[in-house]
């Protein structure tokens, strides 16, 4: 992991960063729960780089990571700031640098910091769809990160944001298409699981109900898993070489389902996707789990 990674990616999200008199340089980061910020410190401590944490909203309980740092001694960290910062129309504002990496660790300190999985309760089979929160960037800013994200082979579309609080309209967040398999892609090449560090840390009350939230509710469940992966096409060689290594012949599985010979063929073949309520059922009869499909990829 390289520094410059560590702050684009929360750069992405609400962190900031400012120069003051070009000589000392401030970094703040903000997040509901203290421990998450105890963690994230740990990594900048791998630079050298010591943090402290305050208290930044009292009546919200949001604290704040930071650390400042004699500008003049890290030419890196100051060009940083160059990059992330523009003066439009008198004003400063935060716009995406042009020659921005999204590597495996920067995806994934953005969607720490401002990603979210929106699971459909009304709807149990629909696959969960992955948000990227980019209300603060203009739309030239969102076009181009959405670019970015297509030459990751992740397919993202701008959708416009409410907020809860006002239920006005305040930019745009990112939405991952889910058809194409881009929920999959995603998550493999953040990380298909959270980091254990810091799982069981809070992300705060959300939702009409004010329902708590974990960093691992990030992450997809048994039962995500069982939706996104029964959109991928290779998922039919996973079940054509269980079926085959339990001695089970094709007919026992589409007497099972309810379904033609011909339908189980397509499926082992990659040529139709099972419904999810089919491959629940196909899972359940070859004992298969997702992490062993996640961990047989």
């Amino acid at each position: 992991m390289k520094l410059s990674e560590l702050i684009n990616g929360t750069l992405l999200g609400d962190a900031t960063v400012r120069v003051d008199k070009n000589k000392y340089y401030y970094y703040s980061l903000n997040a509901k729960d203290k421990n998450f910020l105890k963690w994230f410190g740990k990594l900048f401590l791998k630079f050298n780089i010591p943090t402290y944490i305050v208290l930044n909203n009292a009546i919200s309980k949001v604290f704040a990571l930071g650390f400042y740092i004699n500008a003049r001694q890290d030419s890196n960290l100051s060009a940083l700031r160059n990059k992330w910062y523009t003066k439009q129309n008198g004003k400063t504002q935060k716009s995406i640098p042009k020659d921005l990496e999204l590597t495996p660790m920067t995806l994934l300190h953005w969607y720490l910091g401002d990603g979210c999985l929106v699971r459909r309760k009304e709807d149990e089979n629909r696959i969960p769809t992955i948000v990227l929160a980019t209300n603060c960037f203009s739309k030239e800013d969102i076009s181009f990160l959405i670019q970015k994200l297509k030459e990751l082979n992740l397919n993202f579309y701008p959708v416009e944001y409410t907020s809860g609080f006002t239920g006005n309209k305040c930019g745009y967040c990112l939405y991952s298409k889910v058809q194409d398999g881009t929920p999959f892609r995603f998550f493999k090449f953040i990380g298909l699981e959270c980091p254990k560090e810091i799982s069981d840390f809070s992300t705060g009350r959300k939702g009409i109900y004010r329902e708590e939230h974990f960093f691992k509710n990030k992450w997809p469940t048994e039962e995500d898993w069982i939706k996104i992966l029964s959109n991928e096409k290779w998922i039919g060689k996973v079940i054509k070489d269980k079926r085959e290594k339990l001695g089970i012949k094709r007919d026992q599985i589409t007497g099972f389902l309810n379904v033609n010979k011909d339908y189980v063929r397509k499926v082992e073949y990659g040529r139709r996707n099972p419904s999810v309520d089919k491959f629940r059922k196909v899972l359940n009869t070859l004992k298969i789990s997702t992490s062993d499909v996640l961990n047989s990829y």
